[in-house]
């Protein structure tokens, strides 16, 4: 499980952007992470929040080739 810390700005007239501010695969850090960027976020009209994320895929490297 991956979990990314995402930033949601806020715009009237337009729509709303999202950014990928961060991600770690431990729950613990991630909600760490979290606090952190919202006590530090000073505009009202931006956002943090966590999402889950499962990979259907998982990368590996094969050692056999060089």
């Amino acid at each position: 499980m991956m979990y990314i810390i995402m930033k949601e700005k806020y715009y009237q007239g337009i729509e709303n952007s999202y950014d990928i501010v961060d991600y770690t695969d431990n729950e613990a850090k991630a909600n760490d992470m979290l606090q952190g960027y919202q006590l530090i976020n000073q505009d009202k009209h931006t956002k943090y929040q966590i999402v889950k994320y499962n990979p259907m895929f998982v990368y590996k490297k094969d050692e056999d080739s060089a």
